[in-house]
């Protein structure tokens, strides 16, 4: 045992130190990586959870009041929201990546192909009870729909 003790102190005695100091330097900047990409992907999905929360304040996830000229509400709110869609993409595992595009794609055509006469039809149909028999022809309430997306998209800030 002792011979092998010796074997590994000589090693070490002939052997710079330098790699080893090398090495030592590289895990500690890889352990502040680590941190600084934890702290940045935390900021990401706080913001893009935060731009949803007060962009889409009256509408979700309690429904307060539907605005006028919806179109136009949820358009104009669109860009930045993208820029926050697309900080977090960078941030989703690959394998989660495919999903979130649709999610987000999804929303966007909802969002350019709402307009205030659809909101109006369906809560003409949803108070007229004589045309019930028919609901598979009846599309979904706008409402519903909208609050599904956004469902859909704030569930990929929960990882």
């Amino acid at each position: 045992m002792s011979e092998n003790l010796d074997q590994i102190t000589s090693y070490f005695e002939t052997v710079p130190l330098w790699p080893f100091l090398l090495f030592g330097v590289l895990g500690i900047v890889a352990i502040f990586v680590e941190i600084l990409n934890r702290k940045r992907r935390a900021y990401a999905i706080e913001n893009f959870r935060h731009t949803i929360e007060t962009e889409l304040a009256s509408m979700y996830p309690k429904h307060i009041s539907w605005p006028k000229n919806i179109n136009t509400y949820l358009c104009a709110r669109l860009p930045e929201m993208q820029h926050n869609f697309e900080v977090l993409r960078v941030f989703l595992p690959q394998d989660r990546l495919r999903i979130y595009n649709i999610d987000w794609n999804n929303y966007c055509d909802f969002c350019r192909s709402i307009t205030d006469e659809k909101c109006a039809a369906a809560e003409q149909s949803a108070s007229d009870p004589s045309d019930s028999k028919d609901n598979t022809s009846k599309e979904k309430d706008p409402k519903v729909v909208f609050h599904k997306l956004v469902t859909n998209l704030l569930a990929h800030t929960n990882f």
